[in-house]
């Protein structure tokens, strides 16, 4: 009942920007406290930190995360995510 809810109210966004907007919001990276080496979007995207001295973190998608027990990536993943201090 709840995923027949969330298909019709995506189903009644107008614009396809709207969209965009609400699918980029799950793209987030953490901020840049988080310190564990892997990170997992709410649609399932995989990331591994990297991180140099004296910038921020970065998160690169891993293609199958097999080892953290996650499925593989899907096309809608971003290739990394920057974290924001």
């Amino acid at each position: 009942m709840l995923r027949t809810a969330a298909i019709a109210a995506l189903l009644s966004l107008t614009a396809g920007s709207a969209l965009a907007q609400a699918a980029a919001r799950v793209h987030v990276a953490p901020p840049a406290s988080f310190q564990g080496q892997w990170f997992t979007t709410a649609d399932g995207c995989s990331y591994s930190r990297a991180q140099a001295p004296g910038y921020a973190p970065t998160w690169h998608l891993i293609i199958n995360p097999h080892h953290i027990g996650q499925p593989a990536a899907h096309r809608g993943c971003p290739a990394m995510l920057t974290s924001r201090g």
